[in-house]
């Protein structure tokens, strides 16, 4: 038995999330669907995680196993000639022994896309969320600062997860400039709970208003209550950005 590692992109607009569900459109369900085929067997496929409904990835991990020694790079066409055009393999080949896409994983980043403007810009709309321009985001970067560490997210994810352990390690939080007036809330951490980045970003948005000092993102954590923190703001402008393995 082999196992391959795929790296896949996709655009999660007109997803129901990546996990496969019965009668939606998931992006397992299209990947499994084309490598079954062009396999001739039923192929299960195991990411580092599933993303919600509406969330994009840049750079999805996920592995499968098969009997077949496969031809990478002719096998890596023929997916990408039959998936859907928005969600495409950009890598396959052989897994080093004993990876596994979901256990190996060491840390992930999340990009959370918004831009500051009086108006909505059309190139944005349904990719990056509209701030006000009296927005702050120097203190929503030093609200950041509270987030790294080995905290207890409870107050960050959302009510109907299915988590008991809600302690996750952040190594890196900030607000970066991606273009002009085009902004990201990064993140990276060892895991990232359910609608956890979302809801962060929608407690920082408290922050840039004037509503909540930076300070007081230390007593949220420290709260273990949902109803301390923000928001869980749209999925769409919601990325996985990256997933690391050493």
């Amino acid at each position: 038995m082999k196992r391959y590692k795929l790296t896949i992109m996709y655009d999660g607009k007109d997803f129901c999330g990546y996990q496969i569900q019965p009668n939606r459109r998931t992006v397992q369900g299209e990947l499994e669907k084309v490598l079954s085929f062009l396999l001739k067997e039923e192929v299960k496929t195991y990411a580092s995680g599933r993303t919600d409904a509406g969330v994009s990835a840049l750079c999805q991990v996920a592995h499968f196993d098969t009997d077949f020694e496969l031809d990478e790079r002719r096998l890596i066409s023929s997916i990408n000639a039959l998936l859907p055009k928005d969600v495409k393999v950009t890598s396959l080949k052989q897994a080093e022994e004993g990876f596994d896409a979901r256990f190996s994983v060491k840390r992930k980043t999340y990009q959370y896309l918004f831009y500051v403007s009086k108006f909505d810009l059309p190139l944005y709309l349904g990719r990056a969320l509209r701030i006000n321009e009296y927005a702050n985001l120097e203190k929503m970067n030093e609200a950041c600062k509270y987030l790294i560490g080995k905290h207890d997210f409870t107050s960050f994810v959302a009510r109907k997860s299915g988590k008991t352990d809600f302690v996750r390690t952040i190594f890196d939080a900030k607000i970066k400039p991606v273009s002009a007036d085009l902004y990201a809330l990064e993140i990276t951490g060892d895991g990232f709970l359910y609608n956890m980045v979302r809801i962060i970003f929608g407690t920082l948005i408290g922050v840039a208003y004037g509503k909540i000092e930076p300070q007081e993102i230390e007593n949220i954590i420290d709260a273990k209550s949902r109803s301390k923190a923000g928001k869980t703001m749209p999925a769409e402008p919601l990325l996985l950005k990256n997933v690391e393995y050493i």
